[in-house]
């Protein structure tokens, strides 16, 4: 039996047996204008495109090729469930969370211990938080507005930023600190 999948908005829901999607078209939570895909079909296409769907429902064991389901339509802007790891739908809509960037881990990780030795090398620590935070905040965007970030991780990375511009920060203050007192002194 072939799995659906179903796109409302910028969000997939899926895999649905055929017998649910005819209920949730019943119900009206799928539309002839919301986008449907199964495997074998090229691309996305709206559910008023399906043949299967627009007339009463077929007999049980009917085997209908994916072929009759390719169209001249635009792409769509999902991918085939299977293509696409960072949005993975299960049952019911839930959406998984896209996997954390190691980066955004490790610009944390440095920014908290640029902190805590922040007068002892805390400026060696900050570099890479910094530069590791940065490369992670571009690795957490999305690629195109409305579509869900690539990995996740958003919040650490830039807490490891701000932890490491402090920690540079309170070394820079420090060092002046230092000069200034030895001014002082002579």
């Amino acid at each position: 039996m072939a799995e659906w999948y179903y796109g409302k908005g910028v969000q997939q829901f899926g895999p649905i047996d055929e017998a649910t999607l005819r209920a949730r078209i019943a119900t009206g939570e799928v539309s002839g204008s919301d986008l449907i895909w199964t495997e074998g079909m090229v691309e996305w296409i709206p559910l008023s495109k399906v043949s299967q769907f627009s007339g009463p429902a077929p007999q049980v064991g009917s085997n209908e090729s994916p072929e009759k389901y390719i169209t001249d339509d635009p792409t769509s802007p999902y991918a085939p469930p299977a293509a696409n790891p960072v949005a993975s739908v299960l049952g019911g809509g839930v959406q998984m969370a896209p996997p954390t960037s190691g980066l955004a881990i490790a610009s944390m990780v440095c920014g908290i211990l640029s902190l805590f030795f922040c007068f002892c090398g805390g400026m060696l620590l900050g570099i890479p938080t910094v530069i590791c935070g940065h490369m992670a905040l571009k690795q957490t965007g999305s690629e195109s507005p409305g579509m869900p970030p690539r990995m996740g991780g958003r919040g650490m990375a830039i807490a490891g930023l701000i932890m490491g511009y402090i920690g540079i920060l309170l070394i820079i203050l420090g060092i002046i600190a230092n000069v200034a007192g030895l001014e002082m002194v002579q």
